[in-house]
Parts: C-alpha cells; sequence; structure tokens
C-alpha cells in the first residue's frame, strides 16, 4: 500500500505542538518520511497520526506513572519485575527525549552565539563609522573648498600672464628706446 503524502510540514507541526524544525529532525532521521512536491514537503499522514498517538501514551505514561507512585506501597513482588521492564523503557523513552532537547538546546545555542558575534561585529563597525550626515557635510566643505583654490589658481595664472605681459612690453619698449637712443647717439 502506497502511503498519501498531503499533509505540509506546517500542519504537521501544529498538530504535534512542536516546531517546523523539530519535524525536520524527524525528517533528517527518517522517523518520518516525505515527498518534494513543486518545493513543498509534504508527509505521510499515516506517519504523523501515529507520531502523535506516541507523543500522547508518552504523555498518559508520565500521568499514570506519578499517580500509581502515590497510591500504590504495597504491591506484590510479582509485579515488581514487570514495574522494572516498565521503568526501564520509560527511562530509555525520557532518555531520548532528553537528548532530543539537548540537541535542540545545543543548535539554539550556537545561533545565539553566531548572532551575539555578528552584533558585537555591527557594533563595532557602526562605532567606526562616521555619521552619514557629517560625511556629506564634511564632503560638501571639501567640494567647496576645492572650487575656491581653483578658483584662486585660475587668478594666479591669470595675474602670472598680465605679468608676462607687461615684462615683455617693458622689454619691448625698452628696446626700441636703446634703438631709438643708440640712433640719436649715432647721428649727432
Amino acid at each position: 500500500m502506497s502511503k498519501m503524502y498531503n499533509v505540509t510540514r506546517e500542519v504537521a507541526s501544529k498538530s504535534l505542538n512542536i516546531s517546523t524544525r523539530t519535524i525536520d529532525r524527524y525528517i533528517k532521521s527518517w522517523k518520518l518520511s516525505y515527498k518534494k512536491i513543486a518545493n513543498k514537503v509534504l508527509l505521510a499522514k499515516e506517519e504523523v497520526i501515529s507520531l502523535k498517538e506516541e507523543f500522547a501514551t508518552l504523555h498518559q505514561e508520565l500521568n499514570t506513572e506519578i499517580i500509581n507512585q502515590s497510591s500504590t506501597t504495597g504491591t506484590s513482588l510479582a509485579n515488581k519485575g514487570d514495574m522494572d521492564t516498565a521503568i526501564d523503557q520509560k527511562i530509555d523513552k525520557f532518555f531520548l527525549i532528553f537528548k532530543e532537547k539537548e540537541k535542540i538546546l545545543e543548535e539554539k545555542n550556537k545561533v545565539i552565539f553566531v548572532l551575539q558575534q555578528r552584533v558585537s561585529e555591527l557594533e563595532n563597525k557602526i562605532q567606526h563609522m562616521i555619521a552619514l550626515p557629517d560625511y556629506n557635510k564634511e564632503k560638501q566643505e571639501a567640494i567647496i573648498e576645492k572650487q575656491k583654490l581653483e578658483e584662486k589658481i585660475g587668478q594666479l595664472k591669470g595675474m602670472i600672464k598680465n605679468e608676462k605681459l607687461k615684462n615683455l612690453i617693458f622689454i619691448w619698449l625698452s628696446l626700441v628706446f636703446i634703438i631709438v637712443a643708440g640712433f640719436f647717439i649715432l647721428q649727432g
């Protein structure tokens, strides 16, 4: 008989009162089979129901054990052997549940540790960063100062050209004056 895969992870997690992450762990450990259809993970309804019944019996056994411990102080020795095996089975189940919860806690602690590292890295970056308005203000001031310096450089270049032109004119006038004076001296 083929299994009907028609229960999503979310529906299964709600019916079992566990997280989807725990459902993923059950899938990974082959406690639940699945089919992936159109990027959706679907679980077998029968397996989800049997897992739900198993959880219910675990909780029921825990409640009956607590009640039985308080009411049966004079049990016979014949029942003691059965009780020992039942207790061993329950201890094994609780040990498995404990291990699973321990793994979940370890994974969550790892995630918390990674997130704390990331937060501290981001805090360090923020401390060493310049605030954006300050950066924009400094950048604007630098651009204005650069423009002023370029204007001064342009003015100085213009003044140098004017001075060169004046010097050239004076040199030409001096040469013309010397030539005219030399001409008058030679004639006179």
